[in-house]
């Protein structure tokens, strides 16, 4: 089974986050990683799994 993340950011990027929780969690994250990077605000990831989380970041960058 998946771990679960349970993570915040705050005035990250797309890029930023999604490597942060690929050293953490030990997932290849290179294949979700953005041509042209996006700025997140705030986000909280409290028990995704990663794909849950690749898809808040997307809605939250509006991609």
């Amino acid at each position: 089974m998946a771990e679960l993340i349970v993570e915040s950011y705050q005035n990250s990027t797309v890029n930023e986050i999604l490597r942060d929780i690929g050293m953490k969690y030990k997932i290849d994250t290179s294949k979700d990683l953005l041509k042209a990077d996006s700025p997140v605000q705030e986000i909280k990831f409290k028990y995704r799994t990663y794909s849950e989380c690749v898809k808040m970041l997307y809605k939250k960058a509006e991609i």
